[in-house]
């Protein structure tokens, strides 16, 4: 029987991280930490894709300068930087009624956004990541109202709009580190929509293709590939 604290815990722990990799910092100690997080989850993953993503991610975490150029690249470079507001997913620009609705929800709660911890607007995914992280705890110490806050910022926020901002992390042509957390993603919210209860939009393309492949194929592809690489370094070959 699965211990509900643990499961609890556990989505603490990845919306913490999740919302660690995508907040805009300036901070060059900004992802402190992390390698040992995936480390962790390494030890119990979702599935076959978050297990190959958080090996590639154990790795590439090693140098953290490395992925601070490559979060530039994706997320602030010209000329494609990648959005990251549920606005611009909804309505095509930022701060717009999708923002104010997160704000209505906050009025709610005991949180507001620290602007000097969060630069960027209140519908930023990695500001609603710190979030979830933060309703869950308080469920946890029995804070029953965060049970129906968390719910509703997933519901109504996080869910509609994730898949396509996976997908645009995915093929993304700075991203490769990313791609890897992406797969994470993809895994760790097909997890939440069965904790909740409720099922991808109906125009959600659960799968991107880049170059002709589906991510999990190319995931795999990209295994077997390591796979061959290391029997033959064993081989001498």
């Amino acid at each position: 029987m699965i211990d509900k604290q643990s499961v609890e815990n556990a989505r603490v722990a990845y919306y913490s991280l999740f919302s660690k990799l995508f907040v805009f910092s300036y901070d060059k100690d900004r992802f402190c930490g992390v390698k040992g997080v995936i480390d962790m989850m390494l030890q119990a993953p979702l599935d076959e894709l978050s297990e190959f993503a958080l090996k590639e991610l154990s790795i590439d975490f090693e140098d953290e300068n490395r992925v601070i150029s490559e979060y530039d690249a994706v997320f602030h470079a010209p000329p494609k930087p990648l959005r990251t507001t549920i606005s611009f997913y909804d309505e095509g620009y930022e701060s717009g009624v999708a923002c104010l609705r997160v704000k209505n929800l906050l009025a709610k709660t005991k949180f507001r956004r620290d602007e000097i911890k969060y630069k960027d607007q209140e519908d930023n995914f990695g500001f609603l990541f710190a979030l979830m992280s933060e309703f869950i705890t308080l469920q946890i110490k029995g804070e029953k109202e965060y049970e129906v806050y968390a719910n509703e910022l997933f519901t109504s926020f996080i869910n509609p709009f994730i898949d396509e901002f996976c997908d645009n992390l995915y093929i993304h042509e700075k991203s490769e580190i990313y791609k890897n957390i992406s797969n994470l993603m993809t895994s760790f919210f097909e997890f939440e929509r069965i904790y909740y209860g409720v099922s991808a939009p109906k125009d959600s393309r659960n799968i991107k293709v880049s170059k002709g492949l589906s991510r999990s194929e190319a995931a795999r592809r990209l295994s077997n590939k390591q796979k061959k690489r290391s029997r033959g370094a064993r081989d001498g070959v």
